[in-house]
């Protein structure tokens, strides 16, 4: 006697289900995870198209369809906006994989969104501004000159008396060569 072949459909739906689950429970989830989701919601998707004959996933006979499809393998309680932004998200797997890439390269502390709904916006505003840019972050030519002044003097306050008449006279010769600039253009 031979074990029945499990049908690719129910393991996709599986992960996916263990992923919402996983949430519920308060566990983070990653982008897998999330894609999970989305792929277990286009599995419910295709079957609620086959029963209802249906050519879109639109109209009262799929979404009821869809709609028990949903309750039946344990995604009732997933929000109505979260599973249109999975949907969209497993859809687009491949682009918001990049948009993610994208995120992630720039970043140098948190990890980007894997909200559905960021991503996909994610996915859109890369697609019109091109991936985003790198952040700086703030340098000493973007402070105000009373905060710089303020830094100047703790570090002076910390140094010998002879290292800090040192660097005042190297402050002294870069100020003076910007007051002679400055006034040269003015």
């Amino acid at each position: 006697m031979t074990a029945a072949a499990i049908p690719i459909s129910s393991n996709v739906v599986a992960a996916g289900r263990a992923a919402w689950q996983a949430f519920k429970a308060s566990r983070a989830l990653g982008l897998d995870q999330l894609m999970d989701m989305g792929r277990a919601l286009l599995v419910g998707r295709r079957q609620a198209l086959a029963v209802t004959g249906a050519e879109r996933p639109t109209g009262r006979p799929y979404i009821a369809a869809f709609r028990a499809w949903c309750e039946a393998e344990g995604f009732d309680d997933l929000p109505t906006p979260w599973r249109m932004d999975l949907l969209w998200c497993a859809e687009h797997e491949a682009e918001v994989r990049q948009a993610y890439a994208a995120q992630l390269a720039t970043r140098s502390k948190s990890l980007p969104s894997i909200n559905p709904r960021t991503l996909r916006q994610s996915v859109v505003a890369q697609a019109r501004d091109g991936a985003p840019k790198r952040r700086r972050g703030p340098t000493v030519a973007t402070l105000p000159i009373a905060t710089l002044c303020e830094l100047i003097a703790a570090r002076l306050d910390q140094r010998e008396p002879g290292e800090s008449l040192g660097e005042i006279g190297a402050l002294v010769g870069v100020l003076e060569s910007a007051a002679r600039a400055a006034l040269e253009q003015g």
